[in-house]
């Protein structure tokens, strides 16, 4: 016999006593089926819970949302985006309970909502840690990697020195590993501050990243494809591709796609031809360099 699927009206009624339960460690299998049904039906279930008077209620709503259907779609994006997205920044805007706030952050983080960058930047200083929290985990889907706009990079770096220890840590990861344009200046100030944190993995996390700047602006100096390094006067004269290398390395890129990005830093960045610099052999050389020291 083959799996019977239990009816919408019922996973939502054994969802809603998942949500209600709120234990992290328990695993939530009706909003998971939820989840993995995404059809009209749902979808419009969700989108009544989210206007609902009950926050819980609200809550599940959204969390159902969140994650319907694959994220692989033809499009890049899960189904039903086009009418989710609007109406989780609707809610966004009169939700008064930080519960339910917090899982509205996450949910246009999970639909990549860059359209809603200034609301959810508007959240970065919330009282609440949990609003916080969830603002720094959405923060990078939320953002154009090539073209971080100042005042969201402004937010990361704050969120980085936020009083909760888990939001602390969810933005030094976003600033280190996954949005590549903040100033090498600014994250090694930061690295230096938060290697003294109370919280061991952003202790070992800052440490490490300030070790990978040094050895990373070492490397481009010893290369020097201008000719114009003087590490004892300007160390810092390649430092503005750091922060991309550094991205690209911790994603796991090849020696073949650094090249390609150095050769698009020299063109763009330097109005210079690559033709000459051996961007070959200094992408092996960061590539062997980070496989060296960065394994797991």
């Amino acid at each position: 016999m083959g799996r019977v699927e239990l009816p919408v009206e019922v996973l939502l009624g054994l969802a809603l006593r998942e949500v209600e339960d709120d234990d992290p460690e328990t695993p939530l299998p009706s909003l998971g089926a939820l989840h993995n049904r995404p059809v009209r039906q749902v979808f419009d279930s969700a989108a009544a819970l989210v206007r609902d008077r009950d926050p819980v209620r609200r809550e599940l709503g959204v969390r159902i949302l969140r994650e319907l259907g694959p994220e692989q779609q033809p499009d890049g994006h899960r189904p039903f985006r086009g009418e989710t997205v609007p109406l989780l920044r609707s809610a966004l805007r009169s939700e008064p309970e930080p519960g339910v706030l917090r899982w509205i952050v996450s949910a246009l983080g999970y639909h990549q909502a860059r359209e809603a960058l200034p609301e959810v930047l508007a959240l970065a200083g919330h009282p609440d840690w949990r609003v916080r929290f969830h603002v720094a985990a959405a923060l990078p889907a939320l953002l154009e990697p090539a073209d971080v706009p100042p005042d969201a990079a402004d937010a990361l770096l704050r969120l980085c020195r936020d009083e909760d220890a888990d939001t602390r840590y969810y933005a030094l990861y976003a600033v280190t590993r996954e949005v590549p344009a903040l100033d090498t200046e600014a994250m090694t100030r930061l690295t230096a501050q938060l290697a003294t944190d109370p919280d061991e993995q952003i202790r070992a996390m800052a440490t490490a990243h300030q070790a990978a700047i040094r050895q990373a602006r070492r490397l481009l100096n010893d290369w020097d494809f201008r000719g114009v390094a003087d590490p004892g006067k300007d160390p810092g004269e390649y430092d503005s591709m750091i922060g991309s290398l550094l991205t690209a390395l911790a994603q796991e890129a090849e020696a073949e796609d650094l090249r390609c990005m150095l050769d698009d830093e020299i063109r763009d960045r330097f109005g210079m031809s690559p033709d000459h610099a051996d961007t070959s052999g200094m992408a092996r050389r960061l590539h062997a360099w980070w496989r060296e020291h960065h394994a797991d």
